[in-house]
């Protein structure tokens, strides 16, 4: 697992640096909501199960790429388990994530209403926001790290699994996108260290504050 690790450690550092000090400094979360988060441990755990899984096939599958043998060769039923399993944890690192921002945007700020929104919106609305005039967020590039459309494809289901055994899924016009085992790893430590940079940063923020 030392890719991953060194890949979650990448895009945690990213949001430390370059994303949460920002919604911090222009008061777009709100103050004193770190505590709520501890209700999210039990999902948390889950998807740790889940990725103790994962990394027992990637095991396998190293070593039957080290004996010479193609990613096709590899079992159908643990290969289709695999990215079945990546796709599960992924989708419920988002939907945790979500819940986080519904908790604590703050939505007056934003001008949004609460009960009606959604993912897409809330990311959006991060990406329009403007300070003074300046926009705080490059809206583009916001989207791409929190993979927005990464995860309308989970919610809605709209993946296959191609004859390679890839993830595969179609862009609005029509272009077929696939992505390896090696990739997925890639997109399931992002929204880990989404949510791990969010959470404890938040919770960071919220203690600190509270000594003051």
């Amino acid at each position: 697992m030392s890719m991953y690790v060194d890949l979650l450690q990448e895009y945690r550092k990213k949001f430390d640096i370059e994303i949460f000090p920002l919604l911090v400094s222009n008061e777009l979360i709100h103050k004193n909501t770190g505590r709520v988060y501890h209700s999210f441990q039990k999902r948390i755990d889950r998807i740790e199960l889940q990725k103790k899984s994962i990394e027992n096939k990637i095991s396998i599958l190293k070593q039957h790429m080290s004996n010479g043998n193609q990613v096709n060769d590899f079992d159908k039923s643990m290969m289709f388990d695999l990215i079945a399993m990546f796709a599960q944890a992924m989708l419920s690192y988002f939907e945790i994530f979500k819940s986080c921002l519904k908790f604590s945007l703050n939505f007056e700020k934003l001008g949004m209403v609460k009960t009606n929104s959604g993912y897409n919106e809330m990311i959006d609305h991060l990406g329009d926001y403007k300070n003074n005039g300046v926009s705080v967020f490059h809206k583009a590039g916001l989207r791409t790290f929190f993979n927005v459309d990464l995860r309308n494809i989970l919610i809605n289901d709209s993946w296959w699994i191609n004859n390679n055994f890839e993830f595969t899924y179609e862009e609005p016009d029509g272009t077929e996108i696939s992505l390896s085992i090696g990739e997925l790893h890639g997109e399931l430590a992002s929204i880990n260290s989404i949510v791990l940079g969010f959470t404890e940063n938040h919770q960071k923020n919220s203690d600190a504050e509270s000594l003051e």
